[in-house]
């Protein structure tokens, strides 16, 4: 059980909603753990035909939550295992439910933030909307989030935001393919629902086909890209010298 965001069933809608606003609606890793358990029991449930991801407060997620550095120094495995493969497994859930995910953006989307809009299937942002992909300030090169990206954003826009860790905003966004609407800050609640109601209106079975088309044929081989992201941060991050992380 996480305090760290909410569940909650709307008819055919499962609603996913960040509550931590005064944090940013940072995530920890425990909380990352709960929200892809939920997204896997969601987007198997038979009931349900999307899955809605929003925010409260002025930022929709501004990353990973800082955890207390370990006592010692991990080993390539145990850095996999307790970071990589827990941010991974979200990303895992989200391509493998069989029904599509809904990102409904305002504010900040940064790090795994911004990951977790261009993961969801389709993406709407408020006109304030921004992103941004900052892990390289921190010497730590985001392999994790690019085994994302890939096939949804042109290559040359993924380098920049991770080369540059600028933040774009919300019109750069839906050029790149981050979000394919952009929406005044008060209209963005009442597009999600209309988004929601027009795919509650059709056969839960159109619904997962169309979803397993897109999973298998115009993203493939997530597994591959997963693997490789996990293996690559893994290693650098525990070949450099501490203070450099």
């Amino acid at each position: 059980m996480t305090t760290e965001f909410t569940a909650t069933t709307h008819g055919f809608e499962r609603r996913i909603a960040l509550a931590q606003p005064l944090l940013g609606n940072t995530l920890s890793l425990d909380a990352m753990r709960a929200l892809a358990l939920e997204i896997r029991q969601s987007g198997r449930d038979g009931n349900l035909k999307v899955i809605r991801i929003c925010a409260t407060g002025e930022s929709f997620c501004r990353g990973r939550a800082a955890g207390a550095p370990p006592a010692k120094a991990p080993t390539a495995a145990e850095f996999r295992r307790n970071l990589a493969d827990v941010i991974l497994d979200v990303y895992r859930a989200m391509h493998e439910s069989e029904i599509p995910l809904l990102a409904e953006v305002q504010g900040h989307a940064e790090g795994f933030g911004c990951a977790l809009v261009a993961a969801c299937d389709m993406a709407i942002a408020a006109a304030g909307a921004r992103f941004s992909l900052p892990e390289l300030q921190k010497n730590l090169p985001p392999t994790l989030v690019l085994s994302v990206l890939r096939y949804k954003v042109p290559p040359k826009a993924a380098a920049h935001m991770v080369y540059l860790t600028e933040a774009v905003d919300a019109t750069t966004a839906k050029d790149w393919g981050f979000v394919a609407e952009v929406v005044a800050p008060d209209a963005l609640h009442g597009r999600a629902d209309a988004m929601v109601a027009s795919i509650g209106s059709r056969d839960r079975l159109a619904i997962a086909a169309l979803k397993t088309y897109f999973r298998e044929i115009i993203i493939p081989d997530f597994s591959l890209a997963s693997e490789v992201a996990g293996s690559t941060l893994s290693s650098v991050m525990t070949s450099m010298p501490r203070g450099d992380k």
